[in-house]
């Protein structure tokens, strides 16, 4: 059995679909004028310092001396990287922000070097 669809509602709920339409529209516009607008500000920003990448800590001295000081941190059990408690991840996170450097006219140790100091370090601890 077929319904007959009535012309007065077909018509009211068709134009209650373009207003609906013709207002999102607008909502739209409005929108992308707001990303034209945060578009043009970040263009010529100025970024504060806290938003900038920093220096590194340079710590001027042996990386055997850099691993003495970091001994106590290296045994200790209270620290995790990314929940866990391995010493590769701790020592990039920590080369991260902090650099050696043995001669100011040298360039800073590889995290190479620091992995190899350490590792040298925890042997000798377990040996004795």
């Amino acid at each position: 059995m077929k319904k007959k669809l009535n012309a007065t509602l077909l018509t009211e709920t068709a134009q209650e679909l373009k207003h609906q339409c013709e207002q999102l529209d607008q909502e739209l516009r409005t929108v992308k004028k707001q990303c034209n607008k945060l578009s043009r500000m970040l263009q010529y920003a100025v970024w504060e310092e806290d938003m900038v990448e920093a220096e590194p800590i340079v710590f001027e001295g042996t990386t055997a001396d850099f691993v003495k000081l970091i001994a106590s941190l290296l045994l200790d059990g209270r620290w995790t990287v990314n929940g866990q408690h391995e010493i590769k991840p701790f020592l990039r996170a920590l080369d991260a922000v902090c650099r050696i450097r043995y001669d100011p006219t040298k360039e800073c140790a590889t995290f190479g070097t620091l992995m190899n100091a350490v590792q040298d370090y925890l042997d000798r601890l377990r040996e004795n």
